[in-house]
């Protein structure tokens, strides 16, 4: 924010929500994503089934877990490549490759 240019001005913030126009966000390597750009995504199988919606993501050490919503059925899916295999963000679509079993075992 213009004018906030000490750590007293700062303090005053503590708490508050700051927006900043998307295209003022650095641009990130290829296969990183903003949080906001995979929420809403829909992710389909390869086979084009419909999974769900990602309603959240869960920043975990091995790997981060997308957590894809569809009706009361939540799921955990690991953010991998070879999971994970195609991000359009042009149409909020991810598509992935689960093992087998990976559906159901995720499925609380």
């Amino acid at each position: 924010m213009k004018g906030i240019d000490t750590l007293d001005l700062a303090e005053n913030l503590k708490g508050e929500e700051i927006w900043i126009p998307e295209e003022a966000l650095k641009s990130l390597d290829k296969g990183k994503y903003y949080l906001f750009q995979l929420s809403g995504c829909s992710v389909v199988t390869r086979g084009g089934d419909a999974i769900g919606l990602v309603t959240d993501i869960l920043f975990i050490k091995e790997n981060d877990l997308l957590v894809v919503e569809k009706g009361e059925r939540k799921m955990f899916i690991p953010f991998t490549e070879s999971i994970c295999i195609g991000v359009d963000l042009a149409k909020k679509k991810i598509v992935i490759d689960p093992p087998e079993g990976l559906l159901d075992l995720n499925d609380i």
